[in-house]
């Protein structure tokens, strides 16, 4: 009997003892799913990542390659991820390792320097195309290229002066033997009706007018640039306004300048046919003379700019200014109708006494 109850009590311990190994796997087996569906991946794109190169700046002159390049972040730390998105915060380049690029076309890998290693990064493109040379100085002329507009808008270019003349231009030894001249390109942006100066950065070109990779910043020079501008004679014509007085039927306008010479681009030139110029007639009742300005533009300039205006009021015609001698100050002189028929009546009583007159005489002549 007593090793039948030993026996019973094994069993029983052994039962125990599986039982709670059964219980604390199966807990642990959940609290693991729990951990891994709790778990989340962020993700931020970034755009245009400057491509830093890593390589003796004083030896070698590296071009053709891509600036900028576009970088995939992602991480389970939604606050490291953060920071190193955020262009003030981040820790990370994207870096190009040169240094034992050899000289002439390599395409090299690029990565993530100083990235967290809570963040992973995923770059695209994963490589840029370089050329590698040996770097060269050499002293240039400069000239300058106008727009094509200046002459397209009938403008002559009197003289053109660039300072300095010549300039250093440095860039790699195979790039160095392409460069055909030096150009200092003008735009027409700050452009004004007799001259152009500008603050510009040079260009190397090549025989084609290709623009070939030098140091950067380049050289800058200043360039000015004296124009004369087309013209056209155009006749004024007076506008009025403001307000007519009572009793004014309108006005006549007698200027002292009847044309004006316009200056400026071709095409504005071509889109006018007169010049206006405003009068205000506001409270004029008599006769007066004005001298105005005539109004200029930002794109053109008007020869003379003012002229002096004449300005005649005509009054409304009424019954009774019909009837009087004289109607008011308008300039019209109404016959005295009183004085016409008195001297026809005389005239009248003249030939009647001559015809008597001359019915006695040949009564007279009869006898």
């Amino acid at each position: 009997m007593k090793n039948a109850s030993q026996s019973n009590l094994f069993y029983s311990l052994l039962a125990l003892l599986f039982s709670l190994l059964l219980f604390f796997n199966a807990n642990s087996q959940g609290s693991g799913t729990n951990s891994t569906s709790n778990t989340k991946t962020y993700d931020e794109m970034l755009y245009n990542i400057p491509v830093h190169l890593e390589y003796d700046k004083d030896k070698y002159f590296v071009s053709g390659y891509e600036e900028a390049v576009n970088v995939h972040l992602s991480s389970a730390n939604r606050i490291q991820l953060n920071l190193e998105s955020n262009e003030d915060t981040r820790n990370f380049q994207i870096v190009a390792d040169l240094t034992q690029t050899p000289l002439g076309t390599s395409e090299v890998r690029l990565r993530a320097k100083g990235l967290s290693t809570a963040v992973t990064a995923e770059i695209d493109p994963q490589t840029i195309t370089v050329t590698v040379e040996k770097k060269a100085t050499k002293t240039f002329d400069v000239e300058a290229q106008l727009p094509d507009s200046l002459e397209n808008n009938g403008y002559i270019v009197d003289n053109t002066v660039v300072t300095p003349k010549t300039v250093q231009i440095t860039t790699g030894e195979e790039t160095l033997k392409a460069i055909d001249r030096v150009i200092a390109p003008v735009s027409s942006t700050k452009q004004t009706l007799e001259k152009i100066t500008q603050t510009v950065n040079v260009q190397a070109v090549d025989a084609k007018g290709q623009i070939l990779s030098i140091e950067v910043p380049a050289p800058q020079v200043k360039v000015d640039v004296e124009l004369s501008a087309p013209t056209k004679e155009l006749p004024l014509q007076v506008v009025a306004t403001g307000n007519t007085p009572e009793g004014i039927s309108h006005y006549t306008f007698s200027l002292s300048e009847t044309k004006a010479t316009i200056k400026g681009a071709n095409q504005i030139l071509e889109s006018l046919e007169k010049i206006d110029v405003p009068v205000d007639i506001t409270g004029i009742k008599t006769s007066k003379k004005k001298t105005i300005k005539i109004p200029n533009k930002v794109d053109y300039v008007i020869n003379p700019s003012e002229v002096e205006v004449t300005i005649i009021p005509v009054y409304e015609q009424t019954p009774s200014s019909s009837i009087d001698g004289n109607a008011g100050n308008t300039g019209i002189v109404i016959p005295n109708r009183t004085s016409s028929i008195e001297s026809n009546s005389s005239a009248s009583s003249s030939t009647s006494s001559d015809s008597s007159s001359s019915s006695s005489s040949l009564e007279n002549g009869n006898n």
